[in-house]
């Protein structure tokens, strides 16, 4: 009867004291995302994503002042770089830098993420980066910048002529992607770059992974006219979206009502010339 009693009393402080046990393990670190882009921001697209990616972490927003479409991969080396603290329409706050969009993710995983953000997510971009135009977006040169730092990211980017209500939709499909990204991670020395289509009448296909098609994602030309005052040559560039490429590239994919989801890497080394450039170099 006492070994009963004793094994009694063991029971009760175990069940009395496991709840208190459990309250004090320490909660998970919270999932850090960093948000940038190359729109500016106070940009829709930005504010659209940082929305709705509260629901798998905590959104940082810091990204360019004003718009720094173009901009590539581009940094800031001698001017200096102004900070505005600010609050979005949808009472997120947010951080804007006078910078491009390299340098804005530099800057913010350096001196203003503390700890660094688990996830980077560049976007949402008015406009297509599909194709070459990869090398020249700074929707992308962000994405890159966090990977060159070890950090998975993620190049988003909307039709130039979809609706401002079809941010919403395309937040909801870039959300998809980092939900995986942050299940299963991304490989280092990569970032993946997710292109979403206007809405197609039935839906979106669903995502599809695919190649970065060998040529511009657009027609572009360059306007020219006279400077009425001083006479002088000025040169406009005149972009529109869509061309026809391979199936399975990027081009292709959101051309035909599918979420293109490219996988990126960081370098150029083509290792296949490697045998032939050594017999003219040696």
């Amino acid at each position: 009867m006492a070994r009963l009693r004793a094994l009694f009393a063991l029971f009760a402080v175990v069940v009395l004291l496991a709840p208190a046990a459990a309250q004090q393990r320490p909660a998970p670190p919270p999932y850090r995302i960093l948000i940038a882009n190359d729109d500016g921001v106070r940009a829709p697209g930005l504010a659209a994503i940082a929305q709705i990616i509260q629901l798998i972490g905590t959104p940082v927003i810091v990204a360019p002042s004003e718009n720094q479409s173009g901009k590539g991969h581009s940094i800031i080396t001698t001017e200096p770089v102004f900070r505005e603290d600010l609050t979005l329409p949808n009472g997120l706050r947010a951080i804007g830098l006078t910078a491009t969009p390299a340098t804005t993710v530099n800057i913010a995983i350096r001196n203003i993420v503390n700890p660094r953000p688990d996830l980077v997510i560049s976007g949402i971009n008015r406009g297509y980066n599909l194709g070459f135009s990869g090398y020249l977006s700074g929707t992308v040169g962000a994405a890159r910048e966090a990977a060159m730092h070890g950090i998975p990211a993620i190049a988003a980017s909307l039709a130039e002529a979809a609706s401002p209500q079809e941010f919403v939709s395309a937040a909801e499909e870039v959300f998809g992607a980092a939900r995986r990204v942050k299940q299963y991670g991304l490989p280092p020395n990569t970032f993946l770059n997710v292109n979403v289509p206007p809405m197609p009448a039935g839906g979106y296909k669903g995502y599809t992974i695919t190649t970065q098609a060998l040529l511009r994602g657009g027609q572009e030309s360059f306007a020219e006219t006279k400077h009425p005052g001083s006479g002088r040559t000025i040169y406009y560039n005149v972009y529109k979206e869509g061309m026809q490429a391979p199936q399975g590239t990027d081009i292709w994919a959101v051309e035909n009502g599918y979420v293109s989801v490219t996988p990126m890497t960081l370098g150029e080394t083509d290792p296949s010339q490697f045998d032939n450039l050594r017999a003219i170099f040696k």
